[in-house]
């Protein structure tokens, strides 16, 4: 087997294969990338292709893998090491299949946090906000600048990436805006965000975002939980929190509230 760089604009069908996915699904994925390589058999077989998605506070993501097969775990292995090789640091989601826990701890990666998929009834719970802060339905707030800066909140937690213009818009990932909430401070810049969907019979969120000088707070709380009182409005009962590299305290503030962890996938990272 042979690890080679490859051209990032050539992989779409490799990583069609690989996700399972029409190309013009993962063109997106493929044109963010900075740095990629393909693996293949002495015959010249394509056995995997990985390539680094840029991330603000954690180098860049590993995405891509093995395609199925008899040798896939040292496939994987191969192509996250040659990331690794890059001096960089990287991060890698550890999803069973294109780049599992072995073949990521193989290449000398090591766990550092998760993506976590909760879920349980709609919490009841209040919490009272911070001094000088304020609570309002993104809706409400126009100013897209506003809205990026909140959103921007994430960009400093692995497994998050840049914000780009079209997040900011109000129907950016199926959220509602005004089942959605972001947290304003005494002088009106974003202090947080907590956004949310109506699925079926339940309310989708993604766990907050707080501005890291608040984090210490009960901002983080006072977001979701506001955001859960809307869904129940909805009559919504239950709820998914969806969230990527939270800490051992919000996780364990998440169950506390009667949420479950239904998926775990571990966030591995070298460099």
């Amino acid at each position: 087997m042979t690890v080679s760089p490859a051209a990032p604009e050539g992989l779409a069908p490799i990583f069609a294969a690989l996700y399972g996915a029409p190309e013009e699904a993962v063109a997106w994925m493929t044109d963010l990338l900075v740095a990629a390589w393909t693996a293949a058999s002495e015959e010249g077989e394509v056995l995997g292709a990985a390539g680094l998605r840029p991330s603000p506070a954690h180098g860049a993501e590993l995405v891509g893998g093995a395609l199925f097969g008899p040798h896939d775990q040292a496939v994987a292995t191969a192509l996250a090491l040659a990331a690794r090789q890059e001096g960089h640091p990287v991060y890698a989601f550890a999803d069973g299949g294109l780049l599992s826990a072995p073949a990521l701890e193989a290449a000398g990666y090591r766990e550092v946090a998760a993506y976590r998929l909760l879920a349980g009834p709609t919490p009841e719970a209040t919490v009272d906000l911070p001094p000088g802060l304020t609570l309002r339905p993104l809706a409400e707030v126009r100013d897209v600048a506003t809205r990026l800066d909140a959103l921007a909140t994430y960009e400093d937690r692995i497994g998050h990436h840049a914000v780009l213009p079209q997040a900011a818009a109000d129907d950016a990932g199926g959220f509602d805006p005004h089942l959605s909430l972001i947290a304003l401070d005494a002088e009106g810049r974003a202090a947080g965000i907590c956004r949310a969907a109506p699925e079926e019979g339940y309310a989708r969120i993604d766990a907050p975002g707080v501005r890291r000088d608040l984090r210490a707070g009960p901002l983080r709380a006072a977001l979701l939980l506001g955001v859960c009182g809307l869904a129940r409005a909805r009559g919504l009962e239950h709820v998914s929190v969806e969230s990527w590299g939270d800490t051992p305290e919000e996780l364990a503030a998440d169950l506390a509230l009667g949420l479950g962890v239904e998926i775990e996938n571990p966030i591995y990272a070298a460099g």
